[in-house]
Parts: structure tokens; sequence; C-alpha cells
């Protein structure tokens, strides 16, 4: 009587789950921001906000644009891109009003911190889009690759 009653189980256990990911395929391949299954993602593919070191840098170049480092206070101090603001994740409704005058909304801005690894980034870059701000852009590689290829920096 037990084996009955755990062979039922399992094959509605195993049933339940081809269910699930079939509906999990099914929702992925219909949706814009769906996970590439059969290849790499391309960084456009991750956020369309994100931009290469070398996007980053040109940006940079063409003096157009204000660089916002997400980081703390004591790693910018340590180090950062040159010109650019600090503006810490965690600190950022407490201390966005002060910054608001420097980040007028036509004027593209770059978000770094440390690294690929960091969601800072992400986290601000979604901040400034639910106030407004539609010229935000991502830098990917962040800080780390930035000082890694010897471009402009202050401390």
């Amino acid at each position: 009587m037990k084996t009955g009653i755990a062979r039922r189980l399992g094959a509605e256990a195993a049933a339940i789950l081809l269910c699930a990911g079939a509906l999990g395929l099914a929702f992925n391949a219909l949706s814009p921001r769906g996970v590439a299954i059969t290849r790499p993602l391309a960084l456009s593919e991750l956020d369309a906000r994100y931009l290469t070191a070398d996007e980053a840098r040109a940006r940079f170049g063409a003096g157009q644009t204000i660089f916002l480092d997400v980081r703390r206070a004591r790693l910018f101090a340590a180090g950062h891109v040159a010109g650019a603001l600090n503006l810490p994740a965690e600190e950022f409704t407490k201390r966005f009003p002060e910054f608001a005058p420097m980040l007028p909304r036509e004027t593209g801005i770059v978000i770094y911190c440390d690294s690929k690894r960091c969601e800072l980034s992400r986290q601000v870059a979604d901040r400034l889009g639910q106030l407004g701000y539609r010229s935000v852009k991502i830098f990917y590689h962040g800080w780390e690759e930035w000082k890694k290829r010897g471009w402009p920096t202050e401390q």
C-alpha cells in the first residue's frame, strides 16, 4: 500500500516539475528580457543601460556626461574617475536633494561602482529612472576597470 502512494506522489511531483519547467521556458521565450539559453548573453542584452569600458571612456572624453560614483565615501576618497561626484547608494534617499541641482535631467549620467559584480550602480540607476531621469547609463566594469586602464583619476 505504501509503495502505491509513494509512486503516485512521485508521479505528481514529476508532473508539477515538468509543468513548471514548461511554463518557465514559455515565459522566458515570450519575455523581452528573457535569458538566452542557447548562447552567451551580450552586454546590451543584460541591460540596455550598460556601457562597456570603451563607451564610458568615450563619454568621459566628450565632456558632456556627469560621472556618478555610488561607492562609499571612503572608497571614493581613495580614488575615483576624475571629476566624478560621489552619491553613495546607501545614502541616496537622504542625500539626493543636495545632488539634484548638480544632476540636470537633460544631461547624460554615467553611474559606476567597484566592478561588474557590484549591484549598486543598477540600484541607483533604477532610482534615478523613477525620478524621471532618462539619460542614465551604467559603466558595467566600474572603478576597477577604469583604474586598470590608466584613465584619468583623482583622489
